[in-house]
């Protein structure tokens, strides 16, 4: 979902480009269902109703605000409902109706473009990839060849529409209810009768037969903007770029790009042998001098400063032609001289490394360490984590499967971009500039890890609460028993099931978690009430989680009016000047969990001063910290800040867990 605009939500689905034959031996997967099959049939995503938006917004204010300035927060929210507001959320009505996509669409893009923070930390998140099992696989340049060989490959299937659609699966039919004359149906969501009969109906009813069976079809617009695109820096808002007709990656060591194709000109994949060769080639040269301006650091920048040095980058017509190979690259290569060594540092290397050695306004960087370590960091405004998690499960496992490499002369030989030398002063002062911008960021940001046995998805169901739920609660108690009141706190959910959906924010600081860190506190509660207090809040997390999930959650619809708001250039509302709009506007938890067997870690940095980042999962723990842990149920989370004492909020964390175990015995 993405196009060189600035206005209407980008749209690029499907796009075939060099699609000019099939190419069934560079397939990961043929699929008998077509690739987006189910997108013109996909539900809306709901608009919540616009008291119902008030009234969760003022709950969810509650535990976070003074009693005085409830009552503000409350005027100003009934004169919002007097006045412009019902007028603002018509429009939204009125516009969704009227267009097949989803009312947050644009406001969300528009957001994310017009946000002038750097990218680095800010933005851009990480992803670690499981080392390969085979050792030789795991050398410098066999594993970089390797994933950009399988990466070329699955940018070939989704072009080509052989990606099979991404399906969430139930195993009861007609929408999970199991009944009815389509019972017979139950439990084959994804078989061979699926397939067929889900292919052969016409596109615009495709999602009903995938209903019949109890599986419900997700949105794949936002694949369009993995491959083949860029965040272009303008003064005020940026712009989503598509160069749908590149052949070729960039590969970047320092402060040097190489330009290499991987598509031949009838747009098969190069061989991985060939491509081995040159990345060998690349690497038998001498690293770059650390004293040559390093380019990628304009891309830390501020991005209306960014903008303003790119100017003065692309006056010198070779720069201009240099620029174009980056930005028009199907995806970036980043060569890392330097090892990962342990996780933390790992984890840190991939989220940002000196920083030079990255282009952050590129779809995806695949960065390689040179002990073989690898994973990807990713510009967010294009999409969210459901492509990207697609093509990194895909892609790490193709790779795993993949023979080992062997070298071939390679047709296609990467060849050097190059930017004038000297550099227009403008630019070398915002390198230099950019440079210690960047250290100053990174020399903030801290980051500790935790793995504790036992606590685990078993060890909650046999107490019967949710997982989820209550590792949030967990969160909230920590942050209470280190700082004495609830803090605000972002959760993301998926909202993928719509058409054109991006994500809506569960607010895991309730009223109801307000109480239980209260009574976790209270010397005088007793286990018992302690106990009950905490069963109460983990099944309201389960309530406020289903609302966001089904779009009946209050974020993105309370930001869409704003953003109306500002569209029709009247004053912004006084609700949003509100002291809880402020409150729950700086987030002070900032929480993701990915789970999938493929990933060895990622992280992301904190969105605030005051904020922790904090990444989390449940499974076989890794023995980070304690080798004999390997292998051991448990959970494990990663806490960032801007060196706000996180091993402290670490441990409370861990105080937190232990206080939850005795209460449940």
């Amino acid at each position: 979902m993405l196009r060189a605009t600035r206005s209407a939500a980008p749209r690029l689905m499907g796009c075939r480009a060099l699609a000019t034959a099939s190419h069934p031996q560079d397939y990961m997967q043929q699929t008998k269902i077509p690739t987006y099959h189910f997108q013109d049939s996909l539900p809306r995503l709901p608009i919540p109703p616009f008291d119902k938006t008030i009234e969760r917004f003022l709950y969810a204010s509650t535990p976070l605000v003074s009693a005085a300035d409830l009552e503000e927060t409350k005027k100003l929210a009934d004169e919002f409902s007097k006045g412009v507001g019902p007028k603002l959320y018509q429009t939204i009505v009125d516009r969704d109706k009227a267009n097949y996509t989803s009312f947050i669409s644009k406001p969300w893009f528009d957001m994310y473009l017009e946000t002038r923070s750097p990218l680095i930390l800010n933005i851009n998140p990480q992803l670690t990839f499981i080392p390969d099992p085979n050792p030789k696989k795991m050398e410098w340049a066999s594993r970089a060849a390797t994933l950009i060989w399988s990466t070329a490959r699955f940018y070939r299937t989704l072009t080509d529409e052989q990606l099979e659609p991404d399906l969430f699966h139930t195993k009861a039919c007609m929408g999970g209810s199991g009944e009815g004359f389509f019972k017979f149906l139950n439990g084959r969501g994804g078989d061979d009768s699926f397939k067929l009969v889900c292919s052969s109906i016409p596109k615009k009813y495709a999602f009903y037969g995938a209903y019949l069976y109890g599986s419900y079809p997700l949105d794949m617009s936002q694949y369009s903007g993995l491959f083949q695109s860029t965040r272009i820096p303008h003064v005020g808002k940026d712009e989503l770029k598509k160069y749908p007709n590149s052949r070729h990656i960039v590969i970047q060591r320092g402060a040097e790009f190489y330009k290499l194709d991987v598509l031949r000109p009838d747009g098969s994949v190069v061989p991985g042998a060939e491509i081995l060769s040159e990345v060998k080639a690349i690497l038998s040269k001498p690293p770059p001098s650390k004293d040559q301006p390093h380019l990628g650091l304009l891309t830390t920048l501020d991005r209306d400063a960014w903008a303003r040095a790119r100017e003065a980058l692309v006056a010198v017509p070779a720069n201009k032609a240099a620029l174009e190979e980056i930005d028009s690259a199907i995806f970036v290569v980043c060569l890392e001289d330097e090892k990962t060594h342990n996780m933390l540092t790992g984890q840190r290397l991939m989220l940002h490394g000196d920083a030079k050695n990255r282009w952050f306004d590129k779809s995806f960087q695949l960065i390689v360490a040179s002990d073989g370590k690898a994973g990807i960091n990713f510009e967010h405004s294009w999409g969210d984590g459901v492509a990207v998690l697609r093509y990194f499960n895909d892609t790490c496992q193709d790779a795993i499967k993949s023979a080992l490499l062997s070298e071939a002369p390679a047709k296609s030989k990467a060849t050097p971009v190059r930017f004038s030398n000297p550099l227009p002063p403008a630019v070398e002062s915002a390198v230099k500039e950019a440079g210690i911008a960047a250290d100053k960021l990174i020399n903030s940001y801290d980051s500790d890890v935790l793995e504790v046995p036992g606590f685990c998805a078993g060890y909650l169901k046999k107490k019967d609460v949710g997982l989820d739920g209550s590792l949030q609660m967990v969160f909230q108690l920590a942050h209470y028993k280190m700082y004495g009141h609830t803090a605000s706190t972002y959760e993301s959910a998926n909202q993928s099931a719509y058409k054109h959906g991006r994500t809506e924010t569960i607010r895991s600081a309730t009223p109801e978690s307000d109480a239980m860190c209260r009574a976790f506190v209270n010397k005088s509660a007793s286990i018992a009430e302690k106990e009950k207090a905490f069963r109460v809040a983990v099944k309201n997390h389960a309530r406020i989680t289903k609302e966001a999930l089904v779009g009946a959650g209050w974020d993105r619809i309370f930001f869409a009016l704003k953003h109306e708001a500002k569209t029709q250039g009247l004053p912004v509302p006084g609700v949003f000047n509100s002291p809880g709009y402020k409150t729950l506007s700086e987030v002070i938890l900032s929480t993701s969990t990915l789970a999938s067997p493929n990933i060895d870690g990622g992280g992301f940095g904190p969105v605030g001063p005051r904020c922790y980042g904090i990444g989390y999962t449940t499974g076989k723990l890794r023995g980070e910290l304690d080798a004999s842990l390997r292998g051991v149920d448990g959970f494990a989370c990663g806490v960032s800040s801007y060196k706000r004492n996180t091993r402290g909020f670490i441990d409370a964390i861990d105080s937190a867990l232990k206080d939850v175990r005795t209460v449940l015995g």
